[in-house]
């Protein structure tokens, strides 16, 4: 009886430490006012560290936030943290400055040991930019929300669920070198300059999901994709899957991918994966020129079921392409199955392709197949409608 008693009451100690909240107004941060909030954040993130772990919380308000020195990211969250607040109320926000220098990032890992275990959830980030678009060498491009990162340290289990991040002259969300199990969930982009969602990775990253997450009507000229995936350098294991996109997605570099039922207003996009899967999406060119889906470089490809609308700009559907002088990896091992492809030209271009299977799709073009030095098509297309240069 002793022992069972012995064990409740050290579950209970368990559990209390484990629940551990470090309110950042108990480390002095202020709401809704111009003094800078910084020092008291990372004094409740270094409290909370020192503990072992518990729940960081950001309250209703806007606090500042500003980089001082050379600290990259300015908010280093331990382990076993939960970083949180009550929603789109508690607004984390750059100091305007952020407008005149590069490389305010601001929450990540800790750049001496890396993290893990960690959650991100219900805060609201405003990278305060005032640039309407990106000028090379004027925009700070490199300023960013979420940017974990670490060359040195594994960044490990970290979920970021239901963050609202707008204004960012960069990224507003990127996770890259040493990164592994990362979850982006139920997440709300508005006004990025550069990425939305920027993923990379290196040797040993692995495991990413991004899901239900969506970009609200730009008041700037977004340069980039609203979900990318770039410099991955050995990256394994994503899903893109369930986002509403007003811009591109572009993915290219990895091994096992799935694109699926995504809304994208743009174009899908990537290079040099292997073993990717686009299925269920609905793809609107929304008025950008070229291919509404080029994949190049690509062994092991399946583009199943999705529903890929250009428009006067767009003359091919989707295009699969390889073998070219920088690259002599064929589009190789396609199967293209059961889309509904609408283009000017060709509802399916092939370039560089070898040993690819193309059936029961519906096609809307002039042409609705464009073969050019592909070898080993299977198609259920007529002869007389399609076309070889």
């Amino acid at each position: 009886m002793k022992l069972i008693v012995l064990l409740m009451l050290f579950c209970n100690v368990s559990s209390s430490l484990n629940a551990a909240e470090f309110n950042i107004t108990r480390f002095g941060a202020t709401p809704d006012d111009e003094s800078d909030d910084t020092t008291a954040i990372e004094d409740a993130l270094t409290a909370c560290g020192q503990a072992g772990g518990g729940t960081v919380f950001v309250p209703s308000g806007t606090f500042i936030l500003s980089r001082r020195n050379s600290e990259t990211p300015i908010l280093e969250v331990p382990p076993n943290t939960t970083f949180r607040g009550e929603g789109t109320s508690s607004i984390l926000k750059f100091a305007a400055r952020a407008n005149e220098s590069n490389f305010w990032r601001m929450i990540g890992a800790p750049v001496a040991g890396g993290t893990k275990n960690v959650v991100i959830r219900d805060l609201h980030l405003d990278g305060s930019n005032t640039h309407p678009k990106y000028v090379k060498g004027e925009t700070p491009e490199h300023n960013a929300g979420l940017w974990f990162y670490n060359k040195k340290h594994v960044i490990e289990n970290v979920t970021v669920l239901n963050v609202f991040a707008e204004n960012f002259s960069g990224d507003c969300m990127a996770f890259s070198y040493n990164c592994r199990g990362i979850t982006v969930r139920d997440c709300t982009l508005r006004n990025f300059i550069r990425q939305g969602i920027q993923m990379g990775g290196s040797p040993g990253s692995r495991d990413y999901l991004v899901t239900g997450c969506r970009d609200l009507e730009h008041s700037v000229r977004p340069g980039g994709s609203t979900i990318h995936v770039e410099h991955a350098r050995g990256l394994k294991n994503v899903i893109i899957e369930n986002n509403q996109c007003r811009k591109s997605i572009l993915a290219g570099g990895v091994d096992g991918m799935i694109i699926r039922g995504n809304t994208v207003t743009g174009k899908v996009v990537g290079n040099s994966n292997s073993n990717l899967l686009i299925c269920d999406n609905i793809i609107r060119s929304g008025g950008q020129s070229g291919a509404v889906m080029q994949i190049g470089y690509t062994k092991g490809l399946i583009i199943r079921g999705n529903i890929v609308t250009g428009a006067e700009s767009n003359p091919t559907g989707i295009y699969v392409w390889g073998n070219s002088r920088y690259n002599d990896q064929p589009g190789e091992d396609v199967i293209i199955s059961d889309n509904q492809i609408t283009a000017t030209e060709h509802a399916i271009s092939l370039n560089g392709a070898k040993s690819v299977r193309i059936i029961g799709n519906v096609l809307k073009a002039a042409r609705p197949l464009l073969e050019r030095r592909a070898e080993g098509v299977v198609s259920d297309i007529p002869n007389e409608d399609a076309a070889t240069e």
